[in-house]
């Protein structure tokens, strides 16, 4: 008998074993195995020198996994799985970054099976440096008999760093609140500064503002 004719005889059998060694093999590998939904963090990796990242980005995104009860039950219990966005070859401007399997962290025999969203937005700009004067904000008065004399803040000028659209936005710098209420001694102290809710980094340390306070008539 030739090879083809021992394939074709009984052929319907042969394709019905086929089938059932299919399913078989399908069901010994899949045994125990079970399938959760879950809610990664996402974080950004490799933002490129001199850039930075503005408005809202997508901080999760929903993972369906699958793999054996045990490594399952082992996320539950809070080994962690995470997903990293890498940004290294993004550009200034909108960048539609997709997200793989191979960018969420996991436990070994755990597989991804979905991804939601595929995709993420980020808008990257230039940083940008700008120099201020940095202007302290008082609260109250000096005690009775006693008077503003002088503000000094050391240094005189300070610079701040930030995404270039909201480096544009900020005029001006001031420091919170210092309070003076009744004071009778002068003040010297380091001031929190007021970013007006911007995401900017001051890149001078050790700023002073020192407050004399004095008597009336002196």
């Amino acid at each position: 008998m030739n090879i083809r004719n021992m394939l074709l005889d009984n052929w319907g059998i042969k394709l019905v074993s086929l089938g059932l060694s299919v399913t078989l093999w399908f069901y010994v590998t899949s045994k125990g195995k079970t399938e959760m939904t879950l809610t990664v963090p996402l974080e950004l990796r490799n933002v490129p020198l001199e850039m930075a990242v503005v408005g809202n980005v997508t901080g999760n995104v929903e993972v369906r996994v699958q793999g054996r009860e045990r490594a399952l039950r082992d996320i539950i219990k809070g080994e962690k799985v995470s997903g990293v966005l890498d940004l290294s070859l993004a550009k200034v401007g909108e960048n539609l970054v997709r997200i793989s399997p191979d960018d969420i962290r996991r436990p070994p025999g755990v597989t991804i099976m979905h991804l939601s969203p595929a995709e993420i937005r980020v808008k990257l700009e230039p940083l940008v440096r700008k120099t201020f004067r940095l202007q302290p904000v008082l609260h109250g008065a000096p005690a009775a008999g006693y008077r503003l004399a002088k503000i000094t803040v050391t240094p005189p000028r300070i610079t701040v760093e930030g995404p270039e659209s909201l480096m544009r936005a900020l005029e001006r710098l001031q420091t919170m609140p210092i309070d003076i209420q009744d004071a009778s001694e002068s003040v010297t102290m380091e001031p929190k500064i007021d970013y007006q809710g911007q995401p900017v980094k001051l890149l001078d340390k050790n700023i002073v503002v020192h407050i004399s306070i004095r008597r009336t008539g002196t």
